[in-house]
């Protein structure tokens, strides 16, 4: 079941690791792809292919796109599970910000550092190629986690401690409903053939439809060269949602198969399109020619992140 213009208009449209599940980061690295330059798509497909830590000949950036969470469960990768979020010490629904030096203080560090961090080491690649595979599956991930709202948000440990009902389901949390449950009750389970539809869905909306005159303002801050202050934008940008729509009423105990997913279900599929152009934007500086802002439309290429299987 998938949401264009007509449907979204019909629904509404008038803290964990994890953050938008597999069909949610491999869906939105697809839409990016979409967007790459040839030059970009060439320096990117090398680094990932020279990775000696690949599991394909040849993978994409949707191929490795929830690489950091398999790696956050690892014995090596453990440092690495609080890069992926925020910890925003607001007050919802009265109030929601993020203060980098309130919620980002620690030693381990959160999403918008790491964003900043592995920018950084991409502008300055590492003569270890492994080393800079890993800053680029770090980053195609990082990308997508700081568009999830709660991963911008404290409470109740990202929503993990909400605990919900879904489809009559009771045992759900507000986090995992967020990460997984809304999306596989707009686009499906997690295989090719949704991922490709939802993309199609999300692409026309960002070329021809409701997204066009939006993009602009989503990549207002996709300065490479100003990595740590685009993306604490982008977390607050997130954080907003917490207040306006997340947890704007007490969804602890709720049905939330409803109208509460009639509400969330559109701001899911625009959080993954505006993640998919930073992400574009992003990569096409660090590997081609791109500049910040300017989101080119390469001839389409939906059947590139499969030709390694």
């Amino acid at each position: 079941m998938l949401i264009g213009s007509t449907l979204l208009t019909a629904i509404g449209l008038t803290s964990s690791v994890h953050a938008w599940g597999g069909l949610g980061h491999k869906t939105l690295a697809n839409v990016a792809l979409q967007f790459l330059t040839e030059d970009t798509l060439t320096g990117v497909e090398a680094v990932l292919a020279a990775d000696g830590h690949k599991k394909t000949p040849h993978p994409s950036i949707v191929d490795i796109a929830t690489w950091a969470d398999d790696w956050a469960h690892s014995k090596g990768g453990a440092f690495s599970k609080e890069f992926h979020y925020i910890d925003a010490q607001d007050d919802p629904p009265f109030e929601c910000n993020v203060d980098l030096d309130r919620d980002c203080s620690g030693e381990g560090g959160c999403v918008v550092k790491a964003i900043a961090n592995y920018t950084r080491q991409l502008i300055n690649p590492s003569r270890n190629i492994n080393d800079t595979a890993d800053a680029l599956k770090f980053l195609v991930h990082f990308i997508g986690d700081i568009t999830q709202p709660l991963h911008a948000e404290s409470k109740a440990r990202g929503g993990n401690d909400i605990h919900v009902t879904w489809q009559g389901h009771r045992g759900k949390n507000l986090h995992g409903v967020w990460d997984t449950d809304i999306i596989t009750a707009l686009a499906g389970e997690d295989d090719k053939t949704n991922r490709d539809q939802w993309t199609e869905t999300i692409v026309d909306e960002i070329k021809n439809g409701n997204y066009k005159d939006l993009v602009p303002e989503w990549l207002s801050c996709t300065d490479v060269n100003d990595a740590l202050n685009c993306a604490l934008r982008w977390a607050i940008d997130s954080n907003s949602f917490i207040c306006s729509y997340v947890l704007k009423t007490d969804p602890a105990g709720r049905e939330l198969s409803g109208t509460y997913y009639r509400g969330a279900a559109p701001i899911v599929q625009e959080q993954i399109a505006k993640g998919g152009v930073r992400l574009a934007v992003w990569l096409n500086q660090l590997f081609g020619s791109g500049e910040a802002g300017r989101l080119p439309t390469p001839a389409k290429r939906l059947v590139v992140q499969d030709r390694a299987l």
